[in-house]
C-alpha cells in the first residue's frame, strides 16, 4: 500500500499538532525521481529562532502508524535541533 499525498498531509498535520502547536503543515509533495517518497514542509508560527521553516523526508510505502512514528521522531529530532 503506497499513502497518498492527501493522507501523508492529514497525518503529518496531526502529528504536528500532537507534538508543538506551532507546528503548521505548509505541504507535501513527492520527492523528485522517487514515486515511493514525499516532502512534508512543515513551518513554525510566531519564530523567533531560525530555522522557522524545514523538510521533513517520509517514505510513502508504509503503514500510517509506522508513518507516525517517522514523522514523530523526525520532528523530534528537527525542534532539538533549533534549540541547541
Amino acid at each position: 500500500m503506497t499513502l497518498t499525498l492527501t493522507d501523508l498531509r492529514r497525518i503529518a498535520s496531526d502529528v504536528a499538532q500532537h507534538q508543538h502547536p506551532s507546528l503548521e503543515v505548509l505541504g507535501v509533495t513527492k520527492r523528485t525521481g522517487s514515486s515511493s517518497s514525499a516532502e512534508v514542509l512543515f513551518a513554525v508560527r510566531d519564530c523567533q529562532l531560525e530555522p522557522c521553516r524545514f523538510v521533513v523526508g517520509v517514505s510513502r510505502q508504509v503503514s500510517e502508524v509506522e508513518c507516525r512514528g517517522a514523522l514523530g521522531a523526525r520532528l523530534t529530532e528537527r525542534l532539538a535541533r533549533r534549540v541547541s
